[in-house]
């Protein structure tokens, strides 16, 4: 019997070797814009293993670059389902939900990556936009400065949060906010200069 057994045990760790193969090719076919051979090559890692997480999660992304929203919801829930502290995967959720202009699900999983991860500057920006886009101006200026606190890079967050100051009223501090993202815009391009 324990002969059966190491067998048994030697066969799983050759078929999750197989799997995490072929999930590298898809992400390079990915990556290359191979979209369809990146497709094939995960039906062969979810055959190996099929509780491969990252699989499901690289199928999303290979989705969501076809515009395929609905399919990609499909995979992402299947990588949360057996990756449940997935911030990455719940934030992925929330952008297709949005895609498919389901706001309310879209803030569930916005929220949801938030929780299992409070500094995802990515997150925080999505929600903060979104809010945005539904007049909720407080809510998105708090999120906004939560997302360029998390990551001081993503200048998208000051300008959107420099809107939000515009409407409601206040000149001063949106001036602010586009002084600062001109600024990280000068460092990015130092940076990018100098290496």
């Amino acid at each position: 019997m324990t002969d059966i057994l190491i067998e048994m045990k030697k066969n799983t760790l050759r078929q999750q070797k197989t799997a995490q193969t072929y999930l590298n090719l898809a992400q390079k076919y990915r990556s290359q814009g191979h979209y369809q051979k990146a497709l094939n090559a995960l039906r062969v890692a979810l055959r190996s293993d099929e509780t491969l997480a990252p699989a499901y999660h690289e199928q999303g992304l290979v989705y969501r670059k076809l515009g395929e929203s609905k399919k990609a919801i499909l995979a992402y829930q299947k990588a949360l389902k057996l990756n449940p502290k997935s911030a990455v995967t719940a934030l992925n959720l929330g952008i297709c939900h949005l895609y498919l202009e389901n706001e309310p699900k879209a803030l569930v999983y916005f929220k949801k990556a938030i929780a299992m991860k409070p500094h995802y500057a990515y997150a925080q920006f999505n929600l903060g936009s979104l809010y945005f886009d539904q007049g909720h101006y407080d809510l998105a200026i708090q999120h906004l400065k939560k997302a360029i606190h998390a990551d001081p890079a993503l200048l998208a967050s000051y300008e959107i949060c420099a809107m939000a100051y515009l409407v409601l009223g206040d000149k001063q501090k949106a001036d602010e906010l586009y002084q600062k993202s001109g600024k990280q815009k000068q460092e990015a391009r130092l940076k990018y200069v100098v290496g």
